[in-house]
């Protein structure tokens, strides 16, 4: 009996617990969407704005790749130190050997493809491609599992391009 006045309190704590979630789900959620968004606007000023007296473009996507990747790699060293977690590899180096030439080459290939279209563009080609993988997948699901998602991958696919030809 001495219990069940406890409960309201409890459930009370857990609803202001989640709505304190919630806020810093919203709150990262925002953060890394402005991030990206500010990401995407300055890649591609970099890549289709002409610079110099001479207007040239920038040429050298590899050089700014490394610079994005010395950058990412000195703020997480920087953050792992601080938090005082071990830097020590959890994996061996060669398994990520694969995943890091794999993630440089698409970034150089990213940058180099703002030279010919713009950002809103590559990021519709990027949406585009769940079409594709849902095809290469269909045989890890049921026939009728694989037309729903491949029918709901096609309408998010077709509302991106009527969004990007409003002028």
């Amino acid at each position: 009996m001495a219990d069940e006045p406890a409960l309201p309190v409890a459930a009370g704590r857990d609803k202001d617990e989640r709505r304190r979630l919630m806020g810093r789900c919203a709150l990262a959620v925002v953060g890394i969407m402005s991030t990206l968004l500010v990401y995407g606007v300055l890649q591609e000023k970099l890549m289709r704005v002409p610079y110099g007296a001479e207007k040239e473009f920038f040429r050298y996507s590899l050089f700014l790749v490394f610079c994005n990747r010395i950058t990412t790699s000195m703020v997480s060293a920087l953050v792992l130190l601080s938090s005082k977690k071990s830097t020590d590899p959890v994996a061996p180096i060669q398994k990520y050997c694969v995943v890091s030439f794999s993630n440089i080459l698409t970034t150089t290939c990213q940058y180099e493809a703002l030279k010919y279209v713009s950002f809103p563009v590559q990021t519709l080609a990027k949406c585009a491609k769940m079409i594709p993988v849902m095809d290469l997948g269909h045989d890890n699901y049921e026939k009728e599992v694989w037309w729903k998602r491949l029918l709901l991958c096609s309408h998010c696919d077709h509302g991106l391009l009527i969004v990007h030809s409003i002028p």
